[in-house]
């Protein structure tokens, strides 16, 4: 057989079997998460289940390519450089599409075969059924770790309620040795692992058969010790399930125990959570600790330099927020100056308009005043016959007089009242007796013999701006 007909079967066993295990039918999907793993099936199924949990991939590290494994021992030559290669379209093909073009011929061969042995594997379930059955009825559980299953080709299926299967394994533990143990993880496995790498701590996983004939004495003489629960107290977190759990299945298949009691200890290493010490069988408590301390010792190196890591990070994070904090409240306090500025040139602005509007209008005024002045009638003597002496009271109380004659026009008298500073550029001259209203006309008229004022009169200045 070639090389490259060995690494099609490969690669479609690889298929079937990852198929198998997540339940997932679209084989190009299937290749595709195979390939993002490196080919290796234990990340993939785990993180693949993991997704279906809601919980991200714990196992799953990229790498730059990704090849199908191959069956040969021997390391491949050197590849010659792409100009020197000559133009083969198998070359050129990826994995994906030559592993898909060999499953034709391998699911082919696959048919013929289970034609032909269809009575053998007929007879061969009805012998598993049948020790299922036995297994069911002496262990009272479901042996997730059985020849059965490995010899019949079982492959777990995601668990349904994996934080269900975890109280119920604290609740019959509890029931039958006490609440004297480890403080148990009561959540997926999925979720310990995370738990486990955020917080950088040992995960340390227990598997129990209830049908075991050491688990009692495990569970009674280490797990309810008083020195192991110190231990795992002071170097991680415990997690454990029962293998008569859908969780218990999935998770013996992932960790691929070969007997019971099972301990595996867990720890973070180069960005993945892996396994470091498997303890199966069971072990003393003098013989169990030790090691467990020994392989805390070996990997602790690993969480110290994750640790400094992160502490790296969060005085980085926390550099970085207190830049941006003290330029957040720099640039605030240079909009409040720029805010202020603005400010005080409106102000400053207005202010010039409103002294520039007075001035121009008091020069307006001035103007007004001066011209009004000029245009007033020459004073007469006091011995005219024709003189009128004219008195003008204004509002802030003053007296204005000038003498007028009686062929003067009543325009003379208001010119004479607005030259004068204080008066107000509208207003009405008005009379005490009798009291009314003396009115220019617009020729300037009448003339103020015509108005019946005699040679004395009294007049007052009405503000018709107020």
């Amino acid at each position: 057989m070639s090389r490259e007909t060995s690494d099609e079967l490969d690669v479609s066993q690889l298929l079937a079997h990852f198929q198998e295990i997540t339940g997932i039918e679209d084989q190009n999907r299937s290749l595709t998460i195979l390939e993002e793993h490196g080919w290796n099936l234990e990340a993939a199924v785990q993180d693949t289940l993991n997704e279906k949990d809601g919980i991200r991939a714990v196992f799953h590290e990229p790498s730059p390519q990704s090849y199908p494994p191959s069956s040969s021992s021997q390391s491949p030559s050197p590849s010659p450089p792409p100009s020197s290669r000559p133009p083969s379209s198998s070359l050129q093909q990826s994995p994906a599409v030559r592993a898909s073009q060999g499953l034709v011929v391998v699911r082919t061969w696959e048919w013929l075969l289970n034609l032909a042995f269809f009575p053998v594997r007929f007879l061969v379930t009805t012998a598993a059924d049948v020790l299922h059955f036995v297994f069911h009825l002496v262990f009272g559980a479901y042996v997730s770790s059985s020849p059965v299953h490995f010899v019949f080709g079982y492959q777990p299926s995601p668990a349904r309620n994996p934080v269900g299967d975890v109280q119920q394994f604290v609740t019959g533990f509890e029931a039958e040795f006490g609440h004297a143990h480890p403080p148990f993880l009561t959540c997926s496995y999925s979720q310990a692992l995370e738990q486990a790498r955020q917080e950088l701590r040992f995960l340390l996983v227990y598997l129990h058969s209830p049908g075991h004939q050491d688990t009692a004495e495990f569970c009674t003489k280490v797990l309810c010790n008083k020195e192991f629960m110190d231990f795992v107290s002071a170097n991680c977190v415990m997690w454990a399930v029962g293998v008569n759990t859908e969780e218990g299945v999935r998770v013996s298949y992932v960790l691929r125990e070969n007997t019971y009691p099972f301990l595996g200890l867990i720890v973070l290493k180069q960005s993945r959570m892996v396994v470091v010490e498997r303890v199966e069988g069971l072990l003393p408590l003098r013989e169990l600790v030790p090691r467990l301390a020994v392989a805390v010792r070996m990997n602790e190196a690993e969480l110290v330099v994750e640790r400094n890591e992160r502490a790296r990070r969060s005085v980085d994070q926390s550099i970085r927020e207190e830049q941006d904090r003290a330029y957040q409240e720099s640039l605030i306090a240079d909009r409040e100056k720029e805010k202020k500025r603005l400010e005080e040139q409106r102000r400053e602005k207005e202010r010039r308009g409103e002294e520039e509007e007075k001035r121009r209008k008091d020069e307006e005024t001035a103007s007004i005043r001066s011209h009004r002045a000029s245009i007033i009638p020459s004073e007469p003597l006091p011995s005219d016959p024709d003189v009128i002496h004219v008195v003008i009271r204004v509002p802030s109380g003053e007296r204005l007089e000038r003498r007028f004659r009686g062929s003067d026009k009543l325009e003379g008298v208001y010119n004479f009242a607005h030259s004068c500073p204080g008066v107000s550029y509208d207003f009405t001259l008005m009379s005490n007796f009798p009291r009314k209203e003396l009115c220019c006309m617009p020729d300037g008229g009448p003339l103020l013999s015509e108005l019946g004022l005699g040679t004395k009169c009294a007049l007052y200045i009405k503000d018709n701006s107020e």
